[in-house]
């Protein structure tokens, strides 16, 4: 599986987020890259406790603001 385009690492998990808005993690290998061909779907339903769930939603959050930031500053926005 290759990269996406859009990815964060935190606390040995990668929180990724393809074009279509599909967000997916990917544990972290030894030397730091994510090992993408064990990528797995955020499975809330699977008795996630509160807090486990809680802090994937966050990191969905800050991998989404990432998006739209990169977003905004390549489409020059601020441009007058």
């Amino acid at each position: 599986m290759d990269a996406p385009d859009f990815y964060i690492v935190a606390d040995g998990n990668a929180y990724a987020m393809e074009e279509d808005g599909y967000m997916y993690g990917a544990p972290v290998k030894m030397d730091g890259t994510p090992d993408w061909d064990a990528s797995y779907d955020f499975d809330f339903e699977r008795g996630m406790d509160d807090d486990e769930a809680e802090y994937v939603i966050h990191m969905c959050n800050l991998l989404q603001q990432t998006v739209d930031l990169s977003k905004e500053f390549n489409k020059e926005v601020f441009v007058k």
